[in-house]
């Protein structure tokens, strides 16, 4: 197999994101770090801004969410702004409070499903943990968080072998959620016997006290190392391209590009997969929010806010269905984008992907000027398809809002796949816009 030498820059972005964004708060550590090194200054959300034209700034009023945006040297506000969504969640299995499980010498989890995995797809794979353990802080209302990630192959989901199953590969294996998504955690020994506690492993990791951990919020994660596929190397395959490709876009674009006349903003929202309904989701008045604040710095008031942002644009960025060559019927019949032909534009009659003809063409005619492929994507008239943040949050602000991503086969998968053209493009748009 042909081995590149040298990945594009986009393609070397996203694959920091990917290895480094085993959850939603490590897809925002990163965010952060990535940030800081490019001179942006971080504020709270609590504090009056301070603002200064030709700023750099990025807000995280919690763990899972971000908020970066710029502020032009010329600009007054009038001109409005530009704003790209994202999400930092991901579908996948978490872990449940007091999970201890003993089975005849094994030592297991119990689990709960987040948001619409591929189920099966995480079976037979090495899987670690990753996300947040909480520990008494010197005050009850100041709890001390603790990132963590195993990075190691701690957990198995092994599958029911085929002499038990004659008929699996005709009619595959129904799955329990309750029964069968009980990772394997070791056999019961000296070291690891029915008195461990779940907190005592996470203690032992963290060097705390079992005692003072109070909560934790995490995931099981696939160990998949991004990697490049195929015959001519085009393709990609990893896990979570679901959303972090649009998350790494949108920053990278956003650091690389400079507007005199605008405010350039970038929302990294959480819990897109289980409806955005959070205080950290897009169905919230937090980004409502982080716009006032920052007209309020240069002495606007929230209708001013209102009516200046009304002329801007805003885009929803979260993945897009590719065509896939095995199964074709469920595409549309005239809209079949392809990978590594270029980013997707998603439309729907019903708004559960956002659009209107003005911003559809404004946004085509910028591909154009800036030589950047694009595609269509509209589902098949017989299936209900998807939705993303963009009719959410465009229901809280009023402009006009676009769907778009690059397109992805086995979406929802532990490990998924794209190609490699297609992050170029998407992250070359991503500067456009903001510039």
């Amino acid at each position: 197999m042909k081995i590149m030498n040298h990945l594009p820059i986009e393609v070397q972005q996203l694959f920091e994101y990917l290895k480094t964004g085993t959850s939603a708060f490590h897809v925002i550590e990163h965010t952060k770090k990535v940030l800081t090194e490019a001179g942006f200054s971080e504020l709270k959300l609590k504090d009056t801004w301070n603002l200064e034209k030709n700023g750099r700034y990025f807000c995280i009023p919690f763990d899972t969410t971000l908020y970066a945006f710029t502020i032009g040297a010329d600009c007054d506000l009038s001109n409005g702004i530009h704003i790209g969504g994202a999400h930092t969640d991901f579908p996948g299995i978490k872990i449940k409070p007091n999970p201890e499980i003993f089975s005849r010498g094994h030592m297991q989890l119990n689990t709960e499903v987040y948001g619409g995995p591929i189920l099966n797809t995480f079976f037979d794979r090495p899987l670690s943990l990753s996300g947040k353990v909480v520990t008494r802080g010197e005050r009850y209302d100041k709890p001390v968080s603790h990132l963590l990630d195993f990075k190691a192959p701690v957990l198995y989901l092994p599958n029911l072998a085929i002499h038990m199953n004659r008929e699996v590969n005709d009619k595959g294996t129904p799955i329990d959620n309750q029964k069968h998504l009980l990772p394997m955690l070791g056999m019961v020994d000296d070291a690891l016997n029915k008195d461990t506690k779940f907190v005592d492993l996470l203690a032992d990791k963290l060097g705390v006290d079992a005692k003072d951990i109070l909560d934790y919020d995490l995931c099981i994660y696939a160990m998949d190392e991004p990697k490049l596929i195929g015959i001519k190397e085009d393709f990609i395959s990893a896990p979570r391209l679901d959303d972090i490709t649009s998350c790494a876009a949108l920053i990278h674009g956003l650091i690389e590009s400079n507007n005199p006349d605008r405010v350039n903003l970038v929302c990294l929202f959480d819990n897109e997969e289980v409806g955005s309904l959070s205080k950290q989701g897009a169905d919230s008045t937090l980004a409502s929010v982080v716009i006032q604040k920052i007209w309020q710095a240069f002495g606007k008031n929230a209708v001013d806010c209102m009516s200046d942002i009304s002329d801007g644009m805003m885009i929803s960025v979260d993945v897009a269905h590719a065509y896939h060559p095995n199964y074709p019927a469920p595409q549309d019949i005239t809209n079949y984008p392809l990978m590594n032909q270029g980013f997707i534009l998603k439309t729907a009659s019903n708004q559960s992907y956002a659009w209107d003809p003005e911003i559809l063409g404004a946004l085509i005619d910028l591909c154009d000027r800036k030589d950047i492929p694009v595609q269509r994507f509209v589902k098949h008239s017989n299936t209900k398809g998807g939705g993303t943040i963009a009719s959410v949050i465009s229901s809280h602000l009023p402009m006009r809002t676009a769907d778009l991503g690059v397109g992805l086969l086995a979406m929802h998968s532990a490990c998924e796949m794209m190609g490699i053209k297609d992050q170029v493009a998407l992250t070359q748009f991503a500067k456009a816009f903001f510039e």
